[in-house]
């Protein structure tokens, strides 16, 4: 920041923390072992810690420098907090954690910060999605994206400026996880309005409606069949559009061949 302080720069800063294997300082840790944290919950706790000491140094920095209202700052996360039974984090009331398709493992945090521009203290609950960075920043910066270039997502600044009052025009986003993590297995996800769908390859579709259940307790995939089929072909149809690569039978295993 110092270094280009006079010219338009973009950082990317990926801290570490929070991941395993869970290590912190330890000075740190120990505070929150008085606070009567297990030492996994106490070490998460403090890497927590240590990411806002973070953050907080490049605010400082961008103060010193008087950038402040000068330059946009997107904090997020990349997955959930890693719950395991509340270790070493929990996520309530969000059901699970990384890697599941729960709100507990894609729901994260995401908060902007353009003093004199975006407004302070201002929550929106439209949904959006990292693939809306990209575009976000290229509208703030005024930068054209290249032509013919593929964005999957949608400026928010328009979104962002008005508070939250202006709306995105888009009422639907896609997950996409072809992997084996946990059980069961791969899934792929769309989410309309307040009714999500995931689809277990290997499983069976789970259907959520989390303007009245978040917590994700309530799978009512059985008593609406009619929303999940058409939740179902909206997925696949996008999935297709998009080139994904969809998991399919392996016709050797199921022969019982090796």
């Amino acid at each position: 920041i110092q270094r280009w302080k006079d010219k338009p720069f973009f950082l990317h800063l990926a801290n570490y923390a929070v991941h395993t294997p869970i290590q912190a300082l330890e000075a740190v840790a120990a505070k929150y072992r008085k606070d009567g944290k297990q030492d996994v919950n106490a070490k998460y706790a403090a890497m927590v810690e240590s990411v806002d000491d973070s953050v907080g140094s490049v605010l400082k920095t961008l103060e010193e420098l008087r950038l402040t209202e000068n330059t946009v700052i997107i904090f997020t996360s990349d997955n959930g907090g890693l719950d395991n039974g509340g270790r070493p984090t929990e996520n309530a009331p969000l059901r699970s954690g990384k890697g599941y398709a729960y709100e507990g493992g894609i729901r994260v945090p995401f908060i902007v910060r353009w003093p004199g521009v975006v407004p302070a203290g201002v929550v929106s609950d439209t949904p959006i999605s990292s693939v809306d960075i990209l575009p976000t920043i290229a509208a703030a910066a005024q930068v054209k994206l290249p032509p013919g270039h593929v964005v999957d997502g949608k400026s928010l600044l328009g979104h962002l400026k008005s508070g939250g009052k202006k709306n995105l025009k888009r009422d639907e986003l896609f997950w996409h996880f072809p992997h084996y993590r946990h059980a069961p297995g791969p899934y792929s996800i769309i989410r309309k309005g307040d009714f999500k769908l995931i689809k277990f390859y290997e499983g069976t579709n789970e259907l959520y409606d989390l303007k009245n259940d978040l917590g994700e307790q309530r799978n009512l995939a059985a008593d609406h069949p009619d929303k999940v089929a058409e939740l179902n072909k909206r997925l696949m149809a996008g999935l297709k559009r998009m080139g994904a690569k969809i998991p399919r039978p392996n016709p050797e295993y199921k022969t019982g061949k090796k």
